[in-house]
């Protein structure tokens, strides 16, 4: 059974930022308010988790740093196979981006914490404590592919999340997939900056 904290997290994700809102109500107000203020509720609701890390070893811990640059690597190849493959065609956020100044920030930063800790730490965890590694990182990651509402980019955002999940698992913290979340979606706006 979920704690209760992570079903609140749930709710609150499909309600305001995950994949459904995006569709629905779209305007300045909701695109400039909703993903901080979700966030902000995600680490409330994880307060007592969050005051039993020690950040030190956190930061310390070479494990995290080297399943972070391997998970990102391949994220990178599923993405640019894709590209090769299929094409790359726009998704939501990429207007978003054109169109809101602060995308930006809420694409490197605040979006990675709210996926990894709804798609990752709960719903691959739920799975995965039950000692179902593979189900878990498949329900996880199909639910993340589809939430990007993308068909030419649903198999890159899938084996992005079986990545995500596996360097989740193998790391034990979810800060090395929030790492990997982050620096890959930094560098696909690196990229989308450079082509102009």
């Amino acid at each position: 059974m979920l704690k209760k904290e992570y079903v609140w997290i749930l709710i609150i994700f499909f309600l305001f930022v995950g994949p459904g809102p995006v569709v629905f109500f779209l305007n300045k107000y909701t695109v400039s308010f909703l993903p901080i203020s979700s966030c902000i509720l995600f680490l409330f609701l994880l307060r007592k988790e969050i005051q039993n890390i020690d950040f030190n070893l956190l930061l310390r811990n070479n494990e995290m740093y080297k399943w972070a640059f391997n998970g990102l690597k391949y994220c990178i190849f599923a993405h640019a196979a894709n590209a090769l493959l299929i094409g790359n065609s726009q998704i939501i956020t990429d207007d978003l981006i054109q169109t809101y100044l602060v995308m930006p920030f809420y694409v490197v930063v605040v979006a990675p914490i709210i996926e990894e800790i709804a798609y990752r730490k709960i719903i691959f965890g739920w799975f995965n404590n039950k000692n179902l590694f593979w189900i878990g990182a498949i329900v996880s990651s199909s639910i993340f592919a589809l939430g990007h509402f993308s068909i030419e980019r649903i198999g890159a955002y899938f084996i992005t999340g079986i990545v995500l999940c596996y360097a989740y698992k193998k790391s034990g913290t979810i800060a090395t997939s929030i790492l990997i979340h982050g620096s890959l979606n930094f560098i696909s706006l690196l990229v989308r900056t450079l082509k102009g």
